[in-house]
């Protein structure tokens, strides 16, 4: 039961008292409730996978030293609480991207922080507090994209980027709202937009034969990548073609539709 929910019972119920009827209690107590069961309702957080975070309960024991006797990892003796808490939040706004996240998501993040970065069980347990806190509290994605910035060097974030791309397809296709985020995530790294592209290609497919239909290659700028379909599209427009016979209208209606079909697979591509 919401806090809103108890506050409003109680406030109803204390409107119930001072009216002196017994069923002014119960009807004041009752809307009560369900006016505070509202406010709950109104200022809950999305609903979120309940098993998201069980993939990171520790599986395993730390490796031990035979000579110190006791369990070591590279990450527990050098705390990285700070960047663990900026990559969580990063990694937390871009899984939230398309609404709910996911178990498949939060399996791409154990894996970064373990196999990646080389945290042990204790430290993915600092991390599976930072992703539950910031579940619960959006965080503030470009104070952490920039924090990132800061602190990892040129591969590192390259690697990063990478893997929010993995994330992003974790479950399923890329949303406009995905590929919104990671765009402003790429800029707030510093990657340039030739290599955010490669990434890209990586996930997505390198499209060349796309690129080509606009008379371009894939280093071809997003500026102009419009600007060629801007002037395509005009030039083998249908209606253009329209007065010159049914053979030359056809012709014209199926180059305009291959233009349009590949800047949409570019679009896609590259998140315009």
């Amino acid at each position: 039961m919401g806090a809103g929910t108890v506050l409003g019972a109680m406030l109803g119920l204390m409107a119930g008292l001072l009216v002196g009827s017994p069923w002014a209690i119960v009807l004041f107590l009752i809307a009560g409730g369900f006016a505070g069961r509202y406010y709950d309702a109104l200022n809950a957080m999305p609903p979120q996978d309940p098993e998201a975070l069980s993939d990171f309960a520790p599986t395993y024991p730390l490796p031990y030293d035979d000579t110190a006797g006791h369990a070591l990892s590279r990450r527990e003796e050098e705390p990285y609480e700070q960047l663990a808490s900026d990559l969580c939040a990063v990694f937390v706004e871009v899984a939230h991207a398309d609404g709910e996240v996911r178990r498949d998501e939060v399996k791409v993040v154990r894996r970064y922080f373990q196999k990646t970065l080389g945290y042990g069980p204790e430290a993915l347990e600092v991390v599976r507090g930072h992703l539950k806190t910031f579940l619960n509290h959006p965080p503030d994605l470009d104070a952490a994209v920039s924090a990132c910035e800061a602190q990892l060097p040129a591969s590192e974030r390259h690697r990063l980027l990478d893997t929010l791309y993995e994330l992003a397809l974790a479950d399923g296709g890329m949303q406009r709202s995905e590929r919104e985020v990671l765009r402003r995530v790429a800029e707030g790294l510093g990657i340039s937009e030739a290599d955010e592209h490669a990434i890209i290609s990586a996930h997505l497919g390198a499209s060349d034969e796309h690129y080509a239909a606009l008379g371009l290659t894939p280093d071809a700028t997003d500026v102009e990548v419009k600007r060629a379909f801007r002037q395509l599209a005009a030039e083998f427009h249908p209606d253009k073609a329209a007065h010159l016979g049914r053979q030359a209208a056809e012709q014209a209606a199926r180059r305009f539709q291959e233009v349009r079909d590949a800047y949409e697979e570019i679009r896609r591509l590259r998140g315009l």
